[in-house]
């Protein structure tokens, strides 16, 4: 009997071109708009890391000076968002947190030890701690972190991405083999696989929809090379350094590192706290942290709200885009009633010769099951159209992150089928309730 139904809708639908294809592109228009933005916004704003993202937290120390504090935001005093590099090394050095890193950035001339100094190119570089990779859950093609005695020592070991070693080392596993970062060589150890945290929530709000960066090295080995890059770092002051020098920026209260640290379990937010409090006190006995101890843990998803990666309005966009496609579908079904209206006859004859109002309404939502997988096939080819010309607008960011998965694909199929048999409902009740004796009066 199914198969007896489509042959009636792809008829009905052939009777009726012009009309079939409006509701079709109708749906389709909706679908595609509605999956755009709704594919831009889900992409934009998904957790990065559902595995962790309540565990992993950004630490803010209140260091500032006495004088002034690091800044007023909504008419409160906020705790500076990056730290000195003193209290850093402290944290890093206590025991509290399971997994624990500072980051650091700069730009250096890299290039493989068998490339000439012209074939040298400037390159993002994060400074970091070997817990780093396995904190935030990054996939290795070949390798594995930094040892150990590489975060103790500052020894010349790095970890490249695959898209780095597919242009140095044509993709072949480079582990041991020589990377140049400035006049200083380096050993690879490890070649990360694909990944593309979205939004990269561990940087800068800024950054947040950028490539990871294409190196990694321990924190101690930058600071052992003095690398600094003042362009591509947050620093600030309260109180300058003793001199110029590198080693005056360390021992200085500027503030410029980046801390984050892994948890047990979100339970344990309030020890860390008051560990925090702890340190803070035992650091004003040394004449710092005078200010009120303003600190902060913030877990993923509170730190993407603060660096305004995430906003409170940001479904606006999407309730707008759904709004559309409701209207589609109004207009839709506008068409829908005039088409099952004009086949009264068909009904009408169709019930005289046996056919129940259960028969009439199965056959027609069979029909509009057909309009909508059809509207929504043409609605996904739209959305990927409009997809590509987002990519192209904003081309800072990369291209998988505008790419729909298949989950996306199977639900904006569902989405076009369902919405089109709701809306098809009222036409489709209205014909099967087409009094046969009416119709036949007029054959």
């Amino acid at each position: 009997m199914l198969g007896y139904y489509i042959k009636l809708a792809i008829l009905s639908l052939r009777k009726t071109p012009f009309l079939s294809l409006s509701m079709i592109a109708t749906i389709a228009i909706g679908i595609g708009a509605a999956m755009t933005t709704y594919t831009v916004s889900y992409m934009l704003s998904k957790d990065p890391i559902p595995t962790k993202s309540d565990k992993l937290f950004h630490v803010r120390l209140n260091s500032y000076g006495p004088d002034k504090p690091f800044a007023i935001q909504n008419g409160q005093e906020i705790p500076p968002k990056i730290m000195t590099y003193q209290d850093a090394m402290n944290l890093q050095q206590a025991e509290p947190g399971v997994r624990k890193t500072p980051l650091a950035s700069f730009k250096q001339m890299v290039r493989s030890t068998e490339q000439s100094r012209v074939a040298a190119k400037m390159t993002p570089i994060r400074s970091a701690y070997r817990d780093f990779f396995a904190m935030f859950e990054v996939p290795f093609l070949f390798g594995q972190p930094w040892s150990e005695q590489a975060d103790k020592a500052g020894l010349p070991e790095a970890v490249i991405t695959r898209e780095l070693n597919d242009k140095l080392f044509n993709g072949a596993n480079s582990v041991g083999q020589g990377l140049l970062i400035g006049e200083h060589q380096y050993r690879v150890v490890g070649v990360i696989d694909h990944w593309y945290p979205t939004p990269k929530f561990y940087d800068y709000g800024v950054r947040a929809f950028s490539k990871p960066r294409d190196v990694m090295i321990p924190l101690q080995s930058q600071v052992n090379h003095t690398f600094w890059t003042a362009s591509d770092i947050s620093s600030r002051c309260w109180r300058e350094p003793a001199d110029e020098s590198f080693a005056a920026r360390l021992a200085s209260e500027c503030v410029w590192l980046s801390y984050w640290v892994e948890l047990g379990s979100a339970s344990e937010r309030t020890q860390y706290l008051d560990f925090l409090r702890s340190y803070s006190a035992e650091q004003r006995e040394y004449g710092r942290f005078l200010r009120e101890p303003l600190h902060q843990l913030l877990d993923v998803k509170e730190y993407l709200y603060d660096q305004k990666v995430l906003k409170e309005d940001g479904n606006i966009a999407i309730w707008l885009a759904f709004a559309f496609l409701l209207v589609c579908l109004l207009n839709s079904m506008a068409m829908m009633m005039a088409k099952f209206h004009s086949r009264a006859g068909e009904v009408g004859l169709r019930r005289a010769v046996g056919a129940s109002q259960r028969d009439i309404i199965l056959q027609f939502l069979v029909e509009t099951c057909i309009i909508g997988l059809l509207g929504g096939v043409a609605g996904l080819l739209l959305a990927q159209l409009g997809l590509s010309i987002t990519a192209q607008l904003y081309s800072h960011l990369y291209a998988q992150m505008l790419e729909m998965t298949f989950g996306l694909v199977i639900m904006t199929l569902a989405l076009a089928i369902i919405s089109a048999m709701i809306f098809g409902l009222l036409p489709t009740i209205r014909a099967a309730q087409t009094q046969p004796s009416s119709q036949l009066k007029s054959l």
